[in-house]
This record gives structure tokens, C-alpha cells and sequence, in this order.
């Protein structure tokens, strides 16, 4: 293994360390049924709202990426994002999120007019601050592989979950189980760029802080969603 690529296998170990997707308390409640159905529309509105943003992280990616190979493959991740016609779902990412949302209890409305929580703000504004201020590399590991790079394995499972606890059909679900396939692919776009741009020890330095600050930041989101929740 080349020490990029060894490098960027660290990375791929911290995250799944410190991953929010399937290991947050949160996460793991709503992976059992023990979230009361009540408590679904509020975390439908404020994961809505951080879906509807990523997609413009992706194409602030495209726009700074400097190889063209790699430059389309991040063109058909955002491709994907905006219309799922790759996937076959023929549906933008928001707009599937939206029927899980109105599944547990959430309106159009309500997601589309959400109130973020500070924390779900803070996320939105990571997703801006990482792509558009730090380098290309650390972007890309900020949101392809430390958020992207969370999701297979982990949305899946929680779309079956969803089914038995909460009597979801398949299509209300299909969410979670186009990206848990999708990003595969998109995380192993990260993976090659990383590869490719974080080359000195100060690049991947700087590389580091920005995996360990998304992840801290997902966290935060997560809590941020718990703690309303728990406040009733």
C-alpha cells in the first residue's frame, strides 16, 4: 500500500470509530422503535434540511476539483443528487426524503419552511465553510468521506428498521436505501481524490482536522435533534 493510500485508510478507521450514522444514541433509539411516532416529524423536518443543502456541497466540490477524471465523477454524484435518475429512484435525493418525511407524520410544509436547530445550522454552514474555505482535499474529506463515508452499511439497516417498527413500506423508506448504495460509489470518489491531492504531510494534516471536525459536527447535529426531542 502506498503511504497515500495508507494515509487515507487511517482516515477510513477514524470514521469508523467515531461514526454517527449507526452509532449515535439517537440513531440507535430510532434504529429500535423506542422514538414514540411523535417524535419522527421533528427529526424528519431537521435531517430534511441538511439534505436539501448537500447537494451544493457536491457541486462547490465539482467546481474547485483540478482533474478532470475525478471532476466527472463527482459530476455524476451530483447528478445523482439532484434528479436519482443514475440510481433509477428518477427522483431528486431532497424530494425522496420528502415521502419518508410525510410517512412519519411530517407535511411538505413543514420540511420545506423548517426552522433549523442551531446545531442543524451549524451543519449546514460546515457543509459551506469546508467546501468553499478549506482546500479541495480537506473538503472532499469533509464531505466524501467523512459524512458520505459513513453511510453504507448504516442506512440500510435502518430502512428495515424502519419497516418493522414503524410499518413503513419499501418506496417510504427508499431514502435510505438509494443512498446506502449511492454513497458507496461517492465515498470512494473522496477516496481517489484524497489520494491524489493530499500528498505533503501539512496537506494531510490538514486533511485530518477537517474529517475530525465533520464528524464532531454530525454529532453535534444529532444531539442537537435528541435534546429537542427529549424537551418534548
Amino acid at each position: 500500500m502506498s503511504p497515500s493510500a495508507a494515509f487515507v485508510q487511517s482516515l477510513r478507521d477514524e470514521i469508523e470509530a467515531g461514526r454517527t450514522f449507526g452509532r449515535h444514541p439517537l440513531w440507535l433509539r430510532l434504529q429500535a422503535g423506542e422514538l414514540s411516532r411523535d417524535a419522527l416529524p421533528l427529526f424528519a423536518v431537521q435531517f430534511f434540511l441538511q439534505v436539501r443543502e448537500f447537494p451544493r456541497a457536491v457541486s462547490a466540490l465539482h467546481t474547485r476539483c483540478p482533474d478532470p477524471e475525478q471532476r466527472i465523477e463527482l459530476a455524476e454524484s451530483l447528478y445523482e443528487e439532484e434528479t436519482g435518475r443514475i440510481s433509477g429512484c428518477g427522483l431528486p435525493h431532497p424530494e425522496l426524503f420528502v415521502r419518508f418525511g410525510e410517512a412519519v407524520g411530517a407535511t411538505r410544509a413543514d420540511m420545506l419552511d423548517g426552522v433549523p436547530l442551531p446545531t442543524t445550522a451549524a451543519l449546514i454552514a460546515w457543509f459551506r465553510h469546508s467546501t468553499h474555505d478549506l482546500s479541495f482535499a480537506a473538503g472532499t474529506a469533509a464531505i466524501n468521506l467523512a459524512a458520505e463515508g459513513q453511510v453504507p452499511g448504516a442506512f440500510g439497516e435502518l430502512a428495515r428498521s424502519l419497516e418493522r417498527n414503524y410499518g413503513l413500506s419499501r418506496a417510504q423508506v427508499a431514502f435510505w436505501d438509494i443512498h446506502d448504495e449511492a454513497d458507496r460509489d461517492h465515498s470512494d470518489v473522496g477516496n481517489h481524490i484524497v489520494v491524489r491531492s493530499a500528498t505533503s504531510a501539512d496537506q494531510q494534516d490538514e486533511v485530518r482536522l477537517a474529517m475530525r471536525e465533520s464528524l464532531a459536527t454530525w454529532w453535534r447535529f444529532f444531539d442537537g435533534i435528541e435534546q429537542a426531542i427529549d424537551a418534548g
